[in-house]
């Protein structure tokens, strides 16, 4: 099953009746998304329209898709700002309904998701992040490269997504201390080893970017038949495990950190339930 997301093109912040877009997706951002998922949908609509570096390339070479969402009737302030969540939410839902092959799943660029509230439900997540982890190149490498590269090592990239499916139905098989030595933790240290070795043969420049997962405890394939319960109680207070050497004055850590929280309703009975990821320039790392 291929690894898509319906991903934000830009990071939008509300205040009162107004709003403020803090930015657009960057160049290095955009190879994230290229490098790691098999296909992404970045919605636009008719209200605002926000452009990304290169995108006639993106789109003819098929890295990314850009539908329209078309609002009716007056609409200012805060009401422009939501509409770039409100774009996202409506595709995202069409296309978990009619294409239920495709994993899809809502991705957004930064800390904390944002969803209008007539798709927001309120449910039992895990929250798994990898810090300072995922190699990514320079925002000037060529687009061609980038797909070049993935297609050669497709082997690896498949394996990481697998391996973080497996660390988190792991923990919630065992909640307990012991998951640092366990063998799915284990495999998925190997898998972004391999994954940081092949990259740092490849590219002169790369950062290290935060990604984290919203799993599903309420629902969904894998946790029927578990104990997640169990799961929940235990990593409500965060679970931390040291997985590398400190670049750029951050640790390489795995966290689990269980939660009652906001979700992505259309998302309901996915494992899955959203993903975010950030970059933080000070970790470029120079051969």
């Amino acid at each position: 099953m291929k690894n898509s997301v319906i991903a934000a093109p830009a990071i939008i912040s509300i205040h009162g009746n107004g709003f403020t877009m803090e930015r657009g997706l960057s160049p290095q951002e955009i190879r994230y998304y290229a490098l790691y998922w098999d296909k992404v949908v970045i919605p636009g609509s008719n209200l605002v329209y926000v452009g990304l570096p290169e995108e006639e390339i993106l789109i003819q070479s098929g890295v990314i898709e850009r539908p329209r969402v078309g609002f009716q009737g007056s609409f200012g302030g805060a009401d422009i700002g939501n509409s770039f969540a409100v774009a996202q939410s409506a595709i995202a839902k069409k296309l978990m309904e009619e294409e239920k092959s495709t994993d899809w799943v809502l991705h957004q660029i930064g800390n904390k998701l944002s969803i209008p509230k007539e798709y927001i439900e309120q449910k039992n997540s895990l929250r798994f992040e990898l810090v300072n982890l995922l190699p990514v190149p320079d925002g000037a490498t060529p687009i061609a490269d980038i797909l070049e590269f993935k297609e050669r090592r497709k082997t690896e990239f498949n394996a990481l997504h697998e391996c973080i499916e497996l660390a988190y139905i792991e923990a919630l098989k065992c909640p307990d201390p012991d998951l640092g030595v366990s063998r799915a933790i284990r495999e998925l240290k190997e898998s972004i080893e391999n994954l940081d070795a092949v990259s740092n043969e490849k590219w002169e420049r790369t950062s290290k970017f935060d990604f984290a997962t919203e799993f599903n405890l309420d629902g969904g394939k894998i946790v029927n038949g578990i104990a997640s319960g169990a799961a929940f109680d235990f990593f409500t207070n965060a679970f931390t495990l040291p997985v590398g050497s400190i670049i750029g004055g951050v640790a390489s850590i795995f966290k689990f950190k269980a939660g009652y929280s906001s979700s992505f309703k259309p998302a309901a009975n996915n494992s899955k339930l959203a993903f975010l990821s950030h970059a933080n320039n000070e970790r470029i790392i120079d051969k």
